[in-house]
């Protein structure tokens, strides 16, 4: 009969666990372009990371000036000039928190893509073993 109880207490937990995980609690970001004013490409022992402070306007007609990450090659440095115009994604509640359409997918699908690649990997080998 204990065996019953934490059965569906488990079970209790997994469902509650299901119901949270449901619930919505992605930020909406809002599309527009901005103009790169300025590039900071740091390079620090194994990492590197590049910012751009770039100029744009919200959907209300507000100009603001805030940073933003950019695709860069390690030790090389960012794939965008001064001047250039890119394409951001504004947090509508916060229009000062940026990122650029890139590094989102990136983090969406990211891990997602690394995933595939190594089990493509693993069946490649497991195939192709000596028997």
């Amino acid at each position: 009969m204990k065996n019953f109880k934490i059965y569906y207490i488990h079970i209790f937990f997994i469902c509650s666990s299901f119901s949270l995980i449901a619930q919505d609690t992605t930020t909406e970001y809002i599309e527009t372009e901005a103009v790169i004013q300025e590039i900071n490409f740091k390079v620090r022992s194994r990492r590197s990371s590049a910012t751009a402070k770039v100029a744009y306007k919200t959907l209300e007609g507000d100009s603001l000036t805030s940073t933003v990450k950019l695709m860069h090659i390690p030790f090389i440095g960012p794939l965008d000039n001064e001047g250039d115009t890119i394409k951001i994604l504004y947090n509508k509640e916060t229009p000062l928190l940026l990122t650029t359409k890139s590094n989102s997918f990136w983090q969406s699908y990211g891990l997602y893509i690394l995933i595939l690649i190594g089990v493509i990997i693993l069946i490649y080998r497991f195939i192709k073993r000596p028997k």
